[in-house]
């Protein structure tokens, strides 16, 4: 038995594999400005986050030796999903409204060396897309309906939360948005390196 670990040792240390070392010593770590068209500093810190919990390189405030330039590009929100209008009857016109929406954002990033100021990685563009539904705040069939007993009844205290107006909706799918963009532009320097 003895004989036979020996022998494994040998073999592994004579082919040149090293359990556990990385042959590139460069030290990875990054500085994260604040991100161009950031307005509330989300995408920043979804980054300053994603590059902490990395494993090819490590988050710096100060000192670092790459500097992680981003710009947000565009902006944008777009319907993409509908359905019919309903008259106070409850019967379907040929009105349609919309209810589904898709925020996306398109950022442009960069991986610069702080002491010779040369671009390690980039320029490239990188984006996500976050899926939201609403409700018509102005629509009477969107927020009530009847009942059985010919009732009028609100459906929000039955929603619970679930349904919002467009600007709360785009607002709760900011994060999301923001946390996916992040993960991609980590996730691609991670594989550069």
């Amino acid at each position: 038995m003895r004989n036979s670990l020996l022998f494994f040792f040998f073999l592994f240390s004579s082919c040149g594999y090293h359990l556990g070392r990385n042959d590139n010593s460069e030290i990875k770590s990054v500085e994260v400005p604040y991100v161009e068209e950031d307005m509330y500093g989300l995408l920043t810190n979804e980054l300053i986050k994603n590059i902490a919990n990395s494993s090819a390189m490590h988050y710096q405030s100060t000192n670092a030796n790459y500097e992680l330039k981003v710009k947000v590009l565009n902006s944008a929100t777009n319907k993409i999903g509908y359905k019919y209008d309903t008259n106070n009857e409850g019967q379907r016109t040929k009105n349609i409204r919309p209810t589904e929406g898709r925020c996306s954002l398109t950022a442009e990033v960069q991986l610069i060396n702080i002491k010779t100021r040369e671009i390690k990685f980039g320029p490239f563009t990188v984006t996500s897309d976050s899926d939201f539904d609403y409700v018509d705040q102005d629509s009477l069939s969107d927020l009530s309906f009847i009942d059985p007993s010919g009732n009028r009844i609100t459906v929000l205290s039955f929603s619970l939360g679930q349904l919002e107006s467009i600007d709360s909706a785009k607002e709760a799918a900011l994060k999301p948005l923001f946390e996916q963009l992040a993960k991609k532009i980590v996730d691609a320097i991670s594989t550069y390196w």
